[in-house]
């Protein structure tokens, strides 16, 4: 027996023309794949620059510095090149749609820059910090020319780069927040442990962020006063590692956010970490150059990996707490996140002070003769009293990292643009 169609349904059948309703649907699914498509090409491309600037750091370190183009500098210059070449365009093309009045593309979901381009806010980050990190490249190589091997963070290019390296951060972190809020508004958004693909983008960024933070405990040195030695690679570590693992559960809302990031930093660590050795004597094979005689030969860094360890184990903890606090008062937790961290932020801070001394002289102490990098061992020396006299300013960095934390992870939480 044959069913009748009704006209309306027929005209479906047969193919209408779809309703304005669902062209709008349509173009804003475009613009979300779009700019989170875009996001993860970025993403990409910037874990390849920080995977050049290990590389680059202790080429300088170990070989050198005879010219610029040498293969770290490509690799960091090319992603990020490519990165602010992906953000310029589709900065284009959202001011092009934003001027076409195209669906998703508004005034609530963009900025506007010099008065006339409109797109998103962390297309715009991004895009200035490349720009920033590329016209710093020729400055660098000028002032490297004039004063020779400089591998200091503190030089006035190095800086400049850093602070495009942060506005590239910040970029990337806006993109994927604001695409992530929009994808909470889908309820059978495709999800992995419970996060959407945009989440998981901020959560390996904040991983890649912090690796990139690992070395501040030989690029932060001791400053003398009198007879001590106040330690302060402990302040950079602290400020993003309390940072970066509120923020993970203050966006996403979930239990375990935190540990995930961690364990990708760990990830990313003995990637970077067993790269760096053989790319460096690869180099040194292929290119007839020699290891500089005062500082040895690359080995692997097993103490970044184990201070990324240290960190797993204290978003366990950050962890921990969340999850007693979802199964006590789950609403609460799903629409404030996580509660009262200021002790967590407390422990990291003083952790992240005595306990890489103590990894240090550990490992020293029961393996003797396991191949130690030189400059760990210069900067990080087991000074109690000095530690006990810096301890009070940890104590307050702690508790001011865990307010960013909050903040920052409620504003990336509720971003839109």
């Amino acid at each position: 027996m044959t069913q009748s169609i009704a006209p309306k349904d027929a005209n479906k059948a047969i193919g209408s023309p779809p309703s304005s309703e669902q062209s709008i649907q349509s173009a804003e699914r475009g613009e979300r794949r779009l700019r989170e498509g875009g996001g993860w090409l970025m993403l990409y491309f910037l874990l390849q620059a920080e995977l050049g600037l290990a590389w680059d750091r202790n080429w300088h370190d170990f070989i050198g510095r005879d010219q610029f183009w040498i293969p770290p500098h490509i690799l960091i210059y090319s992603g990020i090149g490519v990165a602010g070449l992906i953000a310029l365009i589709v900065v284009l093309m959202e001011t092009l749609r934003y001027r076409r009045h195209v669906p998703g593309v508004d005034d609530a979901s963009t900025v506007q820059v010099l008065r006339y381009f409109h797109a998103p806010l962390g297309y715009m980050l991004l895009g200035f910090g490349a720009l920033t990190d590329l016209c710093a490249a020729p400055f660098d190589n000028y002032w490297h020319e004039l004063y020779g091997i400089d591998v200091t963070l503190w030089s006035p290019f190095h800086l400049m780069g850093t602070f495009g390296g942060i506005m590239i951060g910040f970029g990337i972190i806006y993109l994927f927040a604001s695409e992530a809020t929009y994808a909470r508004k889908i309820e059978n958004r495709a999800r992995l442990l419970g996060l959407t693909s945009a989440e998981w983008g901020m959560l390996i960024f904040f991983a890649a962020f912090l690796e990139f933070g690992l070395p501040a405990l030989t690029a932060f040195t001791a400053i003398p006063l009198g007879p001590w030695q106040l330690p302060t690679y402990p302040i950079p570590l602290t400020i993003g590692s309390v940072v970066l693992f509120i923020a993970a559960i203050q966006v996403t809302r979930r239990v375990g956010a935190a540990t995930i990031m961690a364990c990708l930093l760990v990830l990313l660590s003995l990637m970077t970490q067993s790269f760096v050795p053989f790319a460096l004597n690869i180099a040194v094979t292929h290119f007839g150059a020699v290891f500089r005689a005062s500082v040895g030969v690359p080995v692997f860094n097993i103490t970044l990996v184990l201070i990324a360890v240290l960190l797993c184990a204290c978003a366990l903890m950050l962890d921990g707490a969340a999850y007693w606090q979802f199964q006590h008062n789950a609403k609460r937790m799903m629409e404030e996140g996580i509660q009262n961290a200021w002790v967590f932020g407390v422990g990291v801070a003083l952790l992240l002070l005595f306990v890489p001394a103590l990894i240090i002289q550990t490992i020293i102490h029961l393996f003797p003769m396991l191949p130690f990098p030189k400059d760990i061992l210069l900067v990080i020396t087991p000074d109690w009293s000095s530690m006990l006299l810096v301890l009070p300013v940890m104590v307050v960095i702690g508790l001011g990292s865990t307010w960013l934390g909050f903040t920052f992870g409620d504003i990336w939480r509720w971003n839109e643009r």
